[in-house]
């Protein structure tokens, strides 16, 4: 029957002393109850209890709150390994003042009472209900009292007892844990540093099988698996996860804690271990923002229960902190990596350009590269064929960044060696397109003019592999775009090019340019274009080639506006003088 708290003599200061004294001593000097110190715990507070009332069986019943279950653990008397024992909820005089708070005291001949479910064994029982926070958690259940019924005097050692358990659990699960915790990834800086003490803490606290972490990848809807425990190999495929996808794409996009009993009966869940029963996952949040995912995997149904969630989630709040903070650090030394390396690759790629325009007899030439980025795919060169003949070259490769400087640097080797092998133009472009369809992956590719300047004859003989066709505005006012040649290097394994002889008069200005030129775009999206290229150039009759060179610089860089140029700006201008008099 249900009972009051009894009026009775109390218990002696020495018998009130003696659960929290047991159960304390258990609690390590770092404040943590971990896993295997809490299974002593429960062994220690069950012998204390068989002590305190003096009965023949002490069970200590904790709530899967998930999976609406009570679990205990049966220590025999003489030692050894602990058995389990799981019932449901609402089962047995356990789960009968768990549903009710109520303590209850039975007699060896009262009947069950009022509202019991299960199977029933008559005999003297005294069960206490455990509290955390004003909610019960578990409970004490003391069977077969030794030479009779159970006292009031019982019941104050029990309630006693049972708030040294109560006490104990509270700091397994709770504050003392999150100092802990909140040294452990105080010291780690490292990312892979920090991930390994988060868990190292998460060992001494909660039982898993399999653990892993997930941090969102910035700027993507990807959970990136930073680190992970006991998954078998092999089991990658599992681990590509879209936000929403699986258990823990559901957390990360949902920001929520999910405690799942069975996974086999939850249609989210992304099977990466066979073995695996229960999970656990925890957001990790900070200012507001899902930046990665807690997840813990057992081998058992049914193990984790709202005390394991309560504490992950405080747990969670000090990871995130320290995680992101890990991540903006490995981002930090990763953008001064990156940098010191762009440095080196600008300063490569700057040496491939020319220092200056060559000075040759009639013509008047200069050239400029100013990269959008810290290395550019750009590239225009003057190179010396013979005595009398002289190379112009303006190429725009794919891409950017490194790998477009990569494939720049690759450009120029295969030219520059060809044109020392071959005079033909169209025998130099076509070796160069295979070359580089050879070396280089799909999709890459090459748009190149190649020129070579007969000045002594006044003659350019050309080929355009896909490139931005030069503008070539004549002294008598006519404009010839320069289009002659074939496809971009690199896009067909074999292919032939044309190559076109031009005559050079006096007064006559080319322009050659990549796309960063032609293609700027104003504040409204319209394009600079070929035509502008030519007025600024017509505006400009007497300029020499560096003055133009200028102006349409000046010209780009007035049309963009603020938000400036989108590409690299590469620029060769050659101006046919008249003779001199």
């Amino acid at each position: 029957m249900p009972i009051d708290p009894p009026t009775g003599t109390p218990a002696s200061p020495l018998e009130s002393a003696l659960p929290r004294i047991s159960i304390q001593s258990l609690i390590g000097p770092d404040g943590i109850v971990g896993p295997e110190r809490f299974n002593d715990l429960l062994r220690a507070a069950t012998r204390q209890c068989r002590r305190l009332v003096d009965c023949e069986h002490v069970r200590l019943w904790l709530a899967r709150s998930a999976g609406r279950r009570l679990v205990a653990r049966d220590f025999p008397e003489g030692g050894g390994e602990p058995t389990e024992v799981r019932m449901p909820r609402d089962e047995g005089l356990a789960g009968w003042v768990l549903e009710r708070g109520e303590s209850l005291r039975l007699t060896a001949d009262d009947p069950a009472p009022a509202g019991y479910h299960g199977p029933w064994t008559p005999g003297s029982a005294l069960v206490l209900p455990l509290f955390r926070r004003g909610e019960v958690f578990g409970a004490i259940e003391c069977r077969d009292k030794r030479g009779g019924a159970f006292t009031d005097a019982d019941f104050d050692r029990l309630e006693l007892a049972a708030e040294g358990v109560a006490f104990a659990e509270r700091r397994a699960l709770e504050k003392d844990v999150l100092l802990d915790v909140t040294r452990l990834l105080a010291a780690p800086f490292e990312l892979e540093e920090v991930v390994e003490a988060i868990f190292d803490g998460l060992r001494q606290v909660v039982e898993f099988d399999a653990a892993a972490v997930y941090l969102v990848t910035r700027g993507t809807d990807v959970l990136e698996m930073v680190s992970e425990h006991g998954y078998p190999e092999g089991s990658e495929s599992a681990f590509d996860l879209q936000i929403g996808q699986g258990i823990v794409g559901w957390v990360a996009k949902s920001g929520e804690p999910v405690i799942v009993p069975d996974v086999q009966k939850d249609p989210r869940y992304v099977a990466a271990r066979l073995s695996t029963r229960s999970e656990i996952a925890t957001p990790l949040i900070v200012e507001g923002r899902v930046i990665g995912v807690f997840n813990l995997e057992s081998d058992n149904e049914d193990l984790y229960h709202q005390g394991h969630l309560e504490l992950l989630n405080a747990f969670s709040a000090q990871a995130a902190v320290a995680v992101e903070r890990a991540r903006t650090a490995r981002d930090r030394v990763e953008a001064r990596r990156l940098e010191k390396e762009l440095a080196i690759a600008r300063d490569i790629q700057r040496s491939f350009l020319p220092a200056m325009a060559p000075r040759i007899p009639g013509f008047d030439l200069a050239g400029t590269s100013i990269s959008h980025d810290q290395v550019g795919g750009d590239y225009y060169d003057f190179i010396a064929v013979s005595d009398t003949r002289l190379g112009l070259a303006v190429a725009d490769v794919s891409g950017k960044g490194i790998p477009a400087a990569l494939l720049m640097a690759g450009f120029r080797m295969c030219l520059l060696a060809e044109i020392r092998n071959e005079f033909a133009i169209r025998a130099v472009m076509r070796k160069v397109n295979k070359l580089l369809h050879e070396s280089t992956d799909r999709g890459k590719f090459v748009t190149a003019f190649y020129g070579v300047l007969d000045w002594r004859n006044g003659v350019l003989i050309f080929s355009n592999a896909g490139h931005n066709p030069p503008l070539l505005i004549r002294a008598d006012g006519t404009t010839e775009p320069l289009s002659e040649g074939g496809v971009a290097l690199g896009v067909l394994e074999d292919t032939h090019y044309e190559e076109r002889p031009l005559a050079i008069a006096a007064g006559d200005i080319c322009v050659l340019y990549t796309d960063g030129v032609s293609e700027a775009e104003d504040e409204n999206g319209a394009q600079f274009g070929p035509e502008r290229i030519e007025e600024i150039v017509r505006a400009n009759p007497t300029h020499t080639a560096r003055e133009l060179l200028q102006d349409l610089i000046a010209a780009v860089l007035d049309w963009t506006g603020e938000k400036g140029p989108g590409d690299d700006l590469t620029l060769l201008v050659m101006r046919k003088l008249p003779p001199a008099v």
